[in-house]
């Protein structure tokens, strides 16, 4: 009897039997074909009533492009309506309702494993959601007809659909991992989708039918309403690599739920994470590559957001990487012993678990994400100055933004003009582009304090998670008791400040500093002060000096305090590392010397030739 051969990688992605059982349950039932019907007769009459309202009754229109426009915005809004309402429906009770059937244990029992479970269960409900997306194509390719819809923004806001319905779907399954009922999933998902749905149609109405009114008082919404090539299929790109990451990250999150207690569950979520820190800063020095730069607070912002975006992210593996079990199971230990010693020796144990290497592994991509987002920094910068080669007209507005005084404008001849602006007008090229670059020295250098202080935190966090772990908490807890205290770090200062200090100056509050929140700001309002005081003159620059200098003191003080209560957790971190690290060895040791005489061993057993 022939053994059956074992089917390979792709074909257990693509025709995976989960997949093919949930789909064909779905198709053989009257729910999924009673929704469609439904949303396409709504969609239907929609559009019936749109062109009805707008025909003169003699077969003609009164504007074509209008009806186009106004299809194509109520033919999305009701899209996304139905995204938030019913896709939830198929992916929120994908594991939970094989608890209720009592068939989980036996799905375990077959040969999936739980990668295949997952991805089956993603697979499933991502296509049930498409069926919708693909049915709406031909309403709005009958929109399209009347015209006034670009192409690109049509393809833009199908693809931003589809990229919400896939995330939706795998939210849900993660939901549905997480307990053995099917209300709260659902309940979770739908949370998740409407306060989403609700954003996304909050920033679309704002962005097609407020930008006429919004852009003449902000130029960054015209500047992301009507992009150019370049920037439409960067904001493409960059949507596209974000839905992947949190999508990666609900599935290895998903699968590792699936796995039971002793399997590795760390090293897809190490490697997840060192990918991240170097996805996530190259998406922002990109932007700073193909975009247009509106100006140079608007340049500096993004930055800065895309800083804190980063931050946000690492404190994610900073909260639960460290919460593991000190010890990892034997399962894992035996895993290690077959891996090959020179790559555990360069730096493979950091992927394995253990709040050791969970602790070691956060502060190493905290430390290459903060180095990468300099890099993004740098980029900014250079192309800040790029900006203003030949351009007098952006150099004086790079120079008024930097002064700081745009609020002090005054009428001459009937224009609103700063007194920096008029100053500038008579100035010579050369020392305005002089001031500008001692501005940007200055106010890179408060950047990369803002990276200090997120830094520090992120690794005061990491080593709050740890010291509890091995404080004999467990896992889950620790993480939630160091989340509550992170939470405390960056409320308490504020409340302490405004409880017991009589100052209403922010330049005068003392305690406010020690949040991280107020410690970063302190560290951008060092830069900025400490570069306009280089550009002004006279009693304003000592002015601008010493505040730079008082903000300074600040966040140096906070990066002290935090850098002392972290040192703290390292003694007894150390040594317990250290005594896992030797026991380790010594196992490995202990492994390969019965190894040797295992083989010793056999080789006397083993019959000799004749």
């Amino acid at each position: 009897m022939e053994a059956t051969e074992s089917p390979g990688f792709f074909k257990r992605l693509f025709l995976n039997p989960l997949a093919v059982r949930e789909l064909r349950v779905a198709c053989r039932s009257w729910k999924l074909v009673i929704i469609l019907t439904a949303y396409l007769l709504i969609q239907g009459a929609i559009l019936a009533i749109w062109v009805y309202a707008q025909s003169t009754g003699k077969g003609m229109y009164k504007d074509p492009t209008s009806i186009g426009s106004g299809l194509f915005i109520t033919l999305s809004t009701v899209l996304v309506v139905v995204v938030m309402l019913v896709f939830p429906a198929f992916s929120s009770t994908a594991i939970a309702s094989e608890h209720e059937r009592k068939s989980f244990d036996l799905l375990l029992l077959t040969p999936l494993s739980p990668w295949e479970i997952a991805i089956g269960k993603f697979f499933a409900a991502a296509l049930q959601a498409s069926i919708f997306l693909v049915a709406t194509v031909p309403l709005f390719a009958i929109a399209n007809l009347f015209g006034g819809i670009d192409p690109g923004v049509f393809f833009f806001t199908l693809w931003v659909l589809i990229l919400l319905s896939l995330l939706i779907s795998f939210v849900g399954v993660y939901a549905s991992s997480l307990v053995k009922k099917a209300i709260p999933a659902v309940l979770v998902t739908y949370l998740f989708a409407f306060v989403l749905g609700f954003l996304l149609l909050l920033v679309f109405i704002t962005l097609q039918v407020l930008a006429a009114f919004v852009g003449a008082a902000f130029p960054l919404v015209s500047f992301f309403s009507s992009p150019t090539l370049e920037e439409g299929v960067y904001y493409l790109a960059s949507l596209t690599v974000t839905c992947a990451i949190y999508c990666t990250f609900l599935f290895i999150s998903t699968t590792n739920r699936l796995k039971p207690t002793s399997h590795n569950k760390s090293t897809a979520l190490r490697l997840f994470w060192s990918v991240v820190v170097l996805v996530v800063p190259v998406q922002v020095g990109s932007y700073f590559m193909v975009a247009r730069l509106p100006s140079h607070n608007a340049a500096f912002g993004t930055l800065v957001v895309g800083a804190v975006y980063l931050v946000l992210i690492l404190c994610i593996p900073a909260l639960t990487a460290p919460a593991e079990a000190p010890v990892p199971s034997r399962r894992v230990r035996r895993e290690m012993e077959k891996l090959p010693a020179g790559l555990m020796k360069g730096g493979g144990r950091l992927f394995f678990p253990g709040g050791d290497r969970g602790a070691l592994h956060t502060a190493i991509v905290t430390v290459l994400g903060l180095v990468l987002m300099a890099g993004a920094a740098w980029f900014c910068y250079s192309h800040l100055e790029a900006r203003t080669e030949g351009d007098k007209a952006a150099l004086i507005e790079d120079y008024e933004q930097a002064m700081g005084d745009e609020s002090g404008a005054t009428m001459l001849s009937g224009m609103s003009l700063s007194p920096s602006r008029v100053a500038a007008a008579s100035m010579p090229e050369t020392e305005l582009k002089a001031a500008v670059a001692a501005f940007h020295g200055a106010e890179s250098r408060g950047f990369l304090a803002f990276l200090l202080v997120m830094g520090v935190t992120l690794l005061l966090i990491s080593q709050v998670t740890w010291r509890l772990t091995l404080s004999g908490i467990s896992k889950s807890l620790s993480g939630v008791l160091a989340g509550l205290l992170v939470a405390v770090l960056l409320i308490v200062p504020y409340i302490a400040q405004a409880v017991g200090g009589s100052e209403t100056d922010v330049e005068e509050q003392k305690v406010a500093q020690f949040s991280p929140i107020q410690a970063g700001i302190n560290a951008v309002i060092w830069g900025k002060q400490n570069g306009r005081a280089q550009i002004h003159a006279g009693d304003t620059a000592a002015r601008l000096q010493a505040r730079a200098d008082a903000h300074q003191w600040r966040w140096i003080t906070y990066c002290t305090a935090a850098s002392a209560v972290a040192g703290g957790c390292w003694p007894s971190t150390w040594s317990v590392a250290a005594r896992f690290w030797s026991a380790s060895a010594s196992s490995a040791k202990v492994a390969r010397r019965r190894s040797r005489c295992r083989r010793h061993r056999n080789s006397w057993l083993r019959p000799s030739p004749r």
